[in-house]
């Protein structure tokens, strides 16, 4: 189940350690929803873009469960 969460980083601390320097290399999911989202008010785009983040997630997980069932052990269902 932890597969799932595996796009998920520290929002906050990318949030603040985020600068004009390092702003091209250290944008990530999270703060591009929300600056595009809350700071810019494209609320569609950003809800868009959380969307594909949760998908992917939800791929990731029950590929994982499908590779278990394969392999022998107990799956999630």
């Amino acid at each position: 189940l932890r597969l799932g969460h595996m796009l998920d980083v520290g929002f906050e601390q990318v949030l603040l350690m985020q600068s004009p320097l390092v702003l091209p290399v250290a944008e990530v999911f999270d703060t591009y929803v929300y600056k595009r989202g809350v700071l810019s008010g494209e609320l569609s785009y950003s809800i868009a873009v959380g969307l594909f983040k949760s998908v992917v997630g939800l791929l990731l997980v029950v590929s994982a469960n499908q590779l278990a069932k394969r392999s022998g052990e107990e799956g999630l269902y």
